[in-house]
């Protein structure tokens, strides 16, 4: 039986974003790719919420070296979707 609570629906979101975060970042359009990427920041909401409820609290450490990569990646991508409306 379907039991819809707070966990399942923070799974369920969890998984919808990170198949749209991972759909757009693989696009060849730079505009698109950073939708990619304010999916992905997002979506990491539910993920943390699963993280804490299941007790693995402890790869939160982990965190400010996604938000790193994650803003690394925005910053790259804007400067290409700048440079290819440029021209």
């Amino acid at each position: 039986m379907l039991e819809f609570n707070i966990f399942n629906t923070a799974q369920i979101f969890d998984q919808l974003f990170a198949f749209a975060c991972v759909y757009f970042l693989t696009s060849i359009n730079a505009k698109i790719r950073l939708y990619g990427f304010i999916i992905g920041t997002v979506g990491f909401i539910p993920g943390v919420y699963l993280l804490v409820a299941t007790e693995l609290w402890w790869l939160l450490a982990f965190m400010p070296i996604w938000a790193y990569i994650n803003y690394v990646g925005i910053a790259n991508n804007y400067k290409e979707y700048k440079k290819t409306n440029a021209s």
